[in-house]
């Protein structure tokens, strides 16, 4: 929706460049996720680990690879037996209610969690347990979920601000179309419950089909995000 809008009038581009040229003074600013270093200090033995047992470098990506990914596969696991045991207490309850009941609440959280860690992906896997542990409804998980995306956005708007130098501005305009881009999505689909409801039909309706086909799932997955992008930007270029 937002693309061809963008390609045939460009107010992301306009926008982002106003508002660099205001903000640029504050590039130099630094922002270190307490997360981050943790997260850094308890992957430096694996890494060690990973360069002891296969001295080749590809060899270690692929190790680092296999471990995250089990690793990954086993914190969801395990998180859903978690939060089917922590859902009984009444202070689960009543932080289950707040999720479900406000959703500038549920965006806001988002937007923290993905802030504080760095990642949307993070922020939207922790809402498979959630689901899948019966805690956490679609119509519930979708501003959490855009959130998250606008979450995303700051963290990048951060590591721009903290760039210094003739060229620090381009990076800055990039940050400010990114966080513009989720911003006015969210703006244009979230507040009326016709256009709310569309990617909420769209979930449901890719959920069977991936279950009926995963192939049928990769191919929607790489028309959407690759094919319909890429064709776009082709026909701006015809008529540019």
């Amino acid at each position: 929706m937002l693309l061809p809008l963008e390609l045939a009038t460009g107010f992301l581009q306009r926008m982002a460049v106003g508002l660099g040229t205001l903000l640029e003074g504050f590039s130099g600013f630094d922002y270190d996720s307490p997360f981050a270093t943790l997260l850094s200090a308890t992957l430096d033995p694996v890494e060690r680990l990973a360069a002891f047992l296969f001295p080749a470098p590809q060899g270690q990506g692929v190790a680092l690879i296999a471990f995250a990914g089990g690793l990954i596969f086993a914190t969801l696991f395990l998180l859903v037996k978690v939060m089917r045991t922590l859902v009984r207490t009444r202070v689960e309850m009543l932080v289950t209610n707040a999720l479900r009941t406000n959703a500038l609440f549920s965006i806001l959280v988002g937007v923290v969690v993905t802030v504080m860690v760095r990642s949307s992906s993070i922020t939207t896997s922790l809402l498979v347990p959630l689901g899948a542990a019966g805690l956490l409804r679609l119509e519930q998980a979708l501003p959490i979920t855009i959130g998250a995306n606008i979450g995303t956005t700051v963290t990048a708007l951060l590591a721009a601000l903290a760039v210094s130098g003739p060229n620090a501005i381009f990076g800055l305009e990039i940050a400010l179309v990114h966080l513009l881009f989720n911003l006015t999505g969210t703006l244009l689909i979230y507040p009326l419950k016709v256009t709310r409801s569309v990617p909420l039909r769209m979930a449901r309706y890719l959920t069977t089909l991936a279950l009926r086909s995963r192939r049928l799932t990769l191919l929607w997955v790489a028309v959407l995000f690759y094919g319909v992008p890429t064709l776009l930007l082709f026909v701006n270029r015809l008529f540019d």
